[in-house]
């Protein structure tokens, strides 16, 4: 009987800590440059060309999440990068313990981010639909055969190129931090 009264106990209290981690990411998050960028916006020339990205300057993104999470701990809400419209939605969004997980529409992507504290959390990854998940963008899969002499593959055979699967040679994607807003 004492143990089955612990057992309940221990099951109500990691069940109560599961939800008070969920109801803790309901709420605005942004990257801590988002002031700036919409300012930067603001007083930025109108695009001279049609689909012209502004208001990001070449330095970190600036990013706004608007995030619920209901009692099962599906994310549902939007996010908003500044300069690189439109506003995505969240699909399919879960959390499991620090761990939150979420695609984007209509892009496709899906975010990979890490619940820090209360007041913080980072993007650790994202990939992008259509550009694969390995590096150099190539699908996943088997890796094409290499040639019987021994030479490297040739281009435009799928391979592998580098470049931590963004291209351009960036390297790999820096962690985005997001704090909550209040």
């Amino acid at each position: 009987m004492r143990c089955r009264i612990l057992l309940v106990a221990a099951g109500l209290l990691t069940a109560s800590a599961g939800a008070y981690g969920q109801s803790k990411l309901t709420g605005k998050w942004q990257t801590d440059n988002v002031p700036a960028a919409l300012e930067a916006q603001k007083n930025a020339p109108p695009a001279t060309e049609p689909g012209g990205r502004g208001g990001r300057g070449g330095g970190p993104q600036a990013i706004m999440l608007d995030l619920q999470v209901d009692a099962s701990g599906k994310i549902s809400g939007t996010v908003t990068e500044i300069g690189n419209p439109p506003v995505l939605n969240i699909e399919t969004g879960t959390i499991v313990e620090k761990t939150i997980t979420w695609v984007t529409q209509p892009r496709g992507v899906t975010w990979n981010l890490e619940m820090t504290d209360n007041d913080t959390v980072t993007l650790t990854g994202r990939v992008f639909a259509g550009r694969g998940g390995a590096a150099g963008g190539r699908a996943p899969g088997p890796a094409p055969a290499a040639p019987a002499d021994g030479a490297a593959p040739a281009a435009g055979d799928g391979a592998a190129r580098g470049g931590g699967g963004r291209g351009f040679g960036r390297g790999p994607q820096q962690p985005i931090v997001f704090h909550r807003v209040k």
